[in-house]
């Protein structure tokens, strides 16, 4: 049993750094330094992270992160910088404290640890991408706070209870493979996000193009109408099942048609009549609402640079307004 503590131990120091690195090591380095605490048996050669230059790093970064983690999309713009910071200090942690085991054996707990915390990395950085939707920054927070006081307690029971931190830590892996292909799509989307939002400020906005079997859909199914509008958004909760997709709004004389793709295949949705076109300012994604018959509304969420494209379909007044009873959404 003695033989198998540090691989608990790389499960439950890959989850907590994955989510909060610089804590981690500020946290165990403190532990270390003053000795409030005994720590498991073969971390005695983690004396490097007491280290007055690796307290000061780190505490520094905690700081800076822990102020950061609390504003929204600040957060996922942190996130995606550590995409490959977490999971490589993990690994490198998880080195330092078991460096008396064997080689081999270390070599499994650096593999070990950094592929937990690139899993719980892309697991936080999902749902933060999803609650950075929200409109109120409290939610943005509370959730942040929340995820100090998990790491907190993981590094209590890390120490003091390294297999009960090991199953947390199994159990949090099973939910996150499970979650896998909608956390997928929230760091593509939110790498679509971040990559448009500064090509905006290079002023290099990329007009969105339509795909020959796009154009071909709209032919069969819009008797050839050309799109007057085209924007390149990310689909939300609205259209379900596709939520985060990326893809091209088409605004077609009083409707409108969603162009996605999921596992590879071309998706449509069709919505009509939309009545009016609203829009809300947001800090890394506009949204655009379609207003439809009977006071329905349709989100998407808005890639960046294309805003002035909006207000200018917010200004038009269709001549002719269909029935209140014309149907809905549709998908096909």
């Amino acid at each position: 049993m003695g033989n198998l503590l540090p691989l608990a131990s790389a499960l439950g120091l890959g989850v907590l750094a994955g989510a909060r690195l610089y804590a981690t090591v500020l946290a165990l380095g403190l532990l270390i330094r003053f000795q409030w605490m005994s720590l498991p048996e073969g971390w005695q050669h983690a004396a490097v992270l007491a280290d007055t230059r690796v307290l000061l790093a780190a505490g520094m970064a905690c700081a800076i992160e822990f102020i950061a983690d609390k504003i929204a999309w600040v957060d996922s713009a942190w996130d995606s910088i550590h995409t490959f910071i977490r999971p490589i200090g993990a690994a490198l942690l998880a080195s330092s404290l078991f460096s008396n085991v064997d080689p081999v054996y270390q070599v499994l707990l650096f593999l070990l640890a950094g592929g937990v915390a690139l899993t719980e990395h892309s697991a936080k950085a999902a749902t933060r991408l999803a609650v950075n939707h929200s409109p109120e920054p409290f939610s943005n927070i509370a959730v942040s706070l929340a995820e100090d006081a998990f790491v907190a307690g993981g590094l209590y029971l890390l120490v003091k209870h390294p297999w009960v931190m090991a199953a947390i830590a199994l159990v949090l892996l099973a939910l996150t493979a499970w979650l896998t292909p909608k956390i997928y799509r929230s760091l593509r989307a939110e790498a679509a996000a971040f990559g448009a939002l500064l090509r905006s400020w290079f002023g290099e906005v990329r007009p969105p193009q339509l795909s020959p079997d796009e154009k071909r859909w709209l032919n069969e199914n819009c008797a050839g109408q050309e799109p007057r509008r085209l924007f390149s958004v990310l689909a939300t909760r609205d259209l379900k099942g596709l939520r985060n997709v990326r893809g091209t709004l088409c605004l077609i004389g009083q409707e409108a048609v969603f162009f996605g793709r999921k596992w590879g295949r071309l998706v449509a949705r069709q919505t009509k009549p939309v009545l009016a076109v609203e829009a809300v300012e947001g800090l890394m994604l506009d949204e655009i609402v379609l207003v439809g018959a009977g006071g329905l509304r349709q989100r998407f969420d808005l890639l960046a640079g294309q805003m002035e494209g909006v207000q200018e379909e917010m200004k038009r007044r269709p001549s002719s307004l269909p029935a209140a009873g014309a149907p809905g959404t549709g998908s096909h």
